[in-house]
């Protein structure tokens, strides 16, 4: 007895082990951290982690960097992928169960109240129990016993060994919370590359507001110089008629794009989890935008990502956690080797009890013999379900080889454009003030100065769209190789 004890009391101890004790450790800590397998969880970024806002909310312009921190505090899908995670942390502690005994305390009292007949010879005792005549010339009668029983038991279960069942069941939990965390921290560089895009977008209806109103200033340009040659006898009622056209279109272009700034600003309070209607500002993009597309290769992009994007990582994890289940489910057929301690005392009526403890020790084998094909069909599900992780994986890759692609052609195409924008303003606003002024002059119609104004018009459009486009191909390309934040191998490291 006494060495069973001792074979028993090490796996008890080892039952406070902190993955069963307190499976969250192995999720992200918070809805705003990235979970990372080597030196626990590690937030992306921290100065305003601590409060829904910062200080500098409503008095200062919000750097990008501030608007991320203020996402990751509230966006609500990043709440969503870590309370997904937590729940698969749990689910895996749930699996680690089976590795260490079941202990059970039960206990009962059991009062018996009964009568036994007794046959004998009459009597005429006083107060003796109740008689009853029976043919034969003799009595019977009923004698009432009173019986209690009671204590308490101690019960200790253990599988011995199932052939590897509970540790493939243990490893499909532990891939799926694997899958967990790794979508987490995808779902997390999804909300920075949706602030950074929605960002720039927002800048990017403001540069073109500001450009309609430059423009709308230059149509007001050339209509003064046609309401002046007009008034001079020196121009005809078309030209008024043509530039004043041209400005009400810039004019009705202009409230158009006031609309798509208010629009590009609500989408981005709903990006940072806020309501739209809270006001705030954000800085705006350099003055002087210099582009330096140099990069690395294709291949080597496409590696960096294969290691670092968190899709890709969790559809690896899906993949293992499915061929976990699948051995699971074969080697669910075979035997089960299963133990039992019992102990406890009894106390019984009168005072009596037993003297030592008793006990009872049970191993058994078990085996299914026949279920229904339910064995059978448990691993045809399974096969079936690591076939479409295969084809989910292949998928992921797919789409992250051609991410990675088109990002990479994506910062080129955008920096050649940011310079050739910039040369295309500056001709064109050369370009309207000749035309203008020689339009004052005489030498030019006023179809020259329009065409010049147009022009001018699709340059700042183009140089605004540049730029924008500029910034985002830097954000695709960091989003495409998942190096927007802090990744497990970087921690490790």
């Amino acid at each position: 007895m006494n060495r069973l004890w001792l074979l028993v009391c090490p796996l008890i101890f080892i039952g406070c082990a902190r993955d069963v004790r307190d499976p969250f450790e192995l999720a992200p800590s918070t809805p705003y951290a990235s979970w990372t397998p080597m030196k626990g969880n590690a937030l992306v970024s921290s100065k305003y982690c601590k409060t829904m806002l910062p200080p500098s909310f409503n008095t200062s312009e919000l750097s990008l960097a501030e608007l991320l921190d203020i996402a990751l505090q509230n966006n609500p899908t990043t709440k969503q992928t870590w309370a997904q995670a937590r729940a698969s942390a749990a689910e895996y502690g749930v699996s680690l169960s089976p590795f260490y005994p079941d202990i059970q305390f039960s206990s009962f009292f059991y009062r018996q109240r009964a009568g036994f007949p007794e046959t004998g010879i009459p009597t005429a005792t006083p107060g003796a129990p109740t008689t009853l005549s029976s043919g034969s010339g003799t009595t019977s009668s009923v004698t009432e016993s009173y019986f209690s029983e009671g204590g308490p038991d101690v019960i200790l279960s253990y599988t011995l060994f199932d052939f590897g069942q509970r540790t493939a069941a243990s490893t499909a939990a532990r891939e799926a919370l694997y899958y967990a965390d790794l979508s987490h921290n995808q779902q997390i560089q999804y909300v920075l590359q949706t602030v950074m895009s929605d960002y720039y977008n927002y800048l990017y209806q403001m540069a073109v507001q500001t450009a309609d109103e430059a423009n709308l200033k230059n149509a007001e340009m050339a209509l003064d110089a046609a309401n002046e040659k007009f008034a001079l006898g020196l121009a005809a009622l078309g030209d008024v008629a043509q530039a004043r056209t041209q400005f009400l279109q810039s004019k009705i272009n202009l409230t158009s794009q006031k609309q798509q700034v208010e629009n590009a600003f609500a989408q981005l309070a709903v990006d940072l989890g806020l309501p739209a209607n809270v006001p705030f500002r954000v800085s705006p993009l350099p003055e002087q935008v210099v582009a330096d597309p140099i990069i690395e290769d294709i291949d080597s992009l496409v590696a960096i990502a294969q290691t670092q994007r968190q899709d890709f990582l969790a559809a690896q994890a899906d993949l293992r956690s499915k061929e976990a289940s699948l051995l699971q489910s074969k080697r669910a057929i075979l035997p089960t080797i299963d133990s039992q301690l019992s102990t406890g005392r009894y106390w019984y009526n009168k005072g009596l009890s037993e003297k030592v403890n008793h006990w009872t020790a049970t191993v058994s084998l078990s085996f299914p013999i026949f279920s229904g094909y339910s064995f059978r069909n448990k691993i045809k599900n399974a096969e079936a379900n690591v076939e479409m992780s295969k084809a989910q994986l292949m998928a992921s890759e797919l789409s992250l080889i051609q991410s990675v692609t088109t990002a990479h052609m994506g910062v080129k195409t955008s920096a050649t454009n940011l310079v050739d924008t910039d040369e295309y303003l500056k001709a064109a606003e050369l370009e309207f003030n000749i035309a203008l002024t020689s339009y004052k002059v005489g030498t030019t119609t006023i179809l020259d100065v329009l065409q010049a104004q147009s022009s001018l018009a699709d340059a700042r459009s183009k140089k605004a769209d540049a730029q924008k486009n500029w910034f985002l191909s830097l954000a695709d390309i960091a989003y495409a190789t998942g190096s927007l934040c802090a990744t497990p191998n970087e921690e490790a490291e």
